[in-house]
């Protein structure tokens, strides 16, 4: 509901755990303890005792000025909700913005009273209403989502993220929920689909399934479609092309392979940026083929030398080491990693 800075999130397929986690962190008292001593403790609350959650104590509506107004610029009210359905602006994300300007030691309910206030001051009549009534009805259901279990092995992701939007329609009419959800939602429901989009055209030509791809995504997406689309970084989209393409490339040989995937390339990054990225790719080739012949050096080491030491051992496994990367920090850099990777199989993980 700030909108004098537009932050944007970022979507994705785990779009779930972004949920979870930020109401697990709300579980927490964020803006410090409300029996700390505190200047605004003087100011009573009216989160709890006014059930419309217009009211705002004169103290807040005055303070408000000075903490959120110091230069003035806010969207107007039909900007913000224009911007809001097309995916151009967040209104949860701009909350979070303007909690972290409440002062040091608020209270979660005095911050939300500086918000209303902020609200009050800035905006009039309907306007202000229908914003307040939109916090106030978040807030509500911020507290619920502290009471919902979304931990149960028993629930698929999917199914998780349903109970979620199950649980906001009590708090929302399906228009105030689009309004603050909407492309949260739409991403969620695009990301579980989209395996299934991916099975049913990976026998599809590539440029037929990449086409397809696209007609997905707006149908998926609706009007949040081009918010998406202008957010989405170039590699993303390299990378998208890429994945879809794999099933036809695993069918070229190796040099055809390699002009097609340089022309894809060429076409995201320019003549230049491809350049460097073939010299990148060289040198993980080389560094996959240095590990590969040492792999196989100490591997033909300890079977030729069964009686070796523990501490023998593992001078001899960094002679080697050293001899392949050129130098003693990158050899005890290959040894660290190798030992973590090890570590992590065998904890399961």
């Amino acid at each position: 509901m700030h909108t004098k800075y537009l932050r944007f999130l970022s979507f994705g397929a785990i779009v779930i755990v972004f949920v979870i986690v930020i109401y697990q962190f709300t579980k927490t008292n964020e803006f410090g303890s409300s029996n700390e001593e505190n200047p605004n403790d003087k100011a009573e609350s009216f989160f709890r005792t006014q059930s419309d959650g217009f009211s705002v104590d004169p103290f807040y509506l005055e303070s408000a000025k000075s903490i959120f107004s110091p230069d003035g610029q806010f969207l107007r009210f039909d900007e913000i909700i224009a911007k809001a359905k097309s995916g151009d602006l967040n209104l949860i994300s701009e909350l979070w913005n303007l909690r972290r300007q409440c002062p040091e030691g608020s209270t979660r309910e005095q911050c939300h009273e500086y918000i209303k206030a902020f609200i009050q001051n800035e905006y009039s009549g309907e306007d202000a209403k229908k914003l307040l009534n939109l916090l106030t009805n978040y807030l509500k259901y911020e507290e619920a989502m502290v009471q919902l279990d979304s931990s149960s092995k028993a629930f698929t992701n999917a199914e998780r993220y349903e109970q979620i939007k199950q649980l906001r329609r009590k708090y929302f009419s399906k228009e105030d929920a689009d309004l603050i959800f909407g492309l949260e939602e739409a991403t969620a429901d695009f990301s579980f689909n989209r395996k299934n989009f991916l099975e049913e055209t990976k026998n599809l030509k590539a440029e037929e399934r990449i086409r397809l791809y696209e007609e997905y995504r707006k149908k998926s997406f609706g009007a949040y479609y081009n918010a998406v689309v202008s957010r989405e970084p170039q590699y993303d989209k390299f990378e998208t092309e890429m994945d879809l393409r794999q099933n036809e490339l695993n069918k070229l040989s190796g040099a055809e392979r390699e002009s097609k995937e340089r022309e894809v390339r060429t076409r995201y990054f320019g003549k230049d940026g491809n350049e460097r990225m073939e010299k990148v790719l060289r040198e993980m080739k080389e560094e996959e083929e240095k590990i590969s012949k040492l792999e196989i050096e100490e591997k033909n080491l300890l079977k030729n030398n069964p009686n070796l030491s523990n501490a023998e051992k593992e001078k001899k496994l960094m002679e080697l080491r050293i001899k392949t990367f050129g130098n003693k920090e990158l050899a005890e850099e290959y040894s660290r990693r190798l030992e973590y990777e090890n570590s992590l199989k065998n904890s399961g993980n």
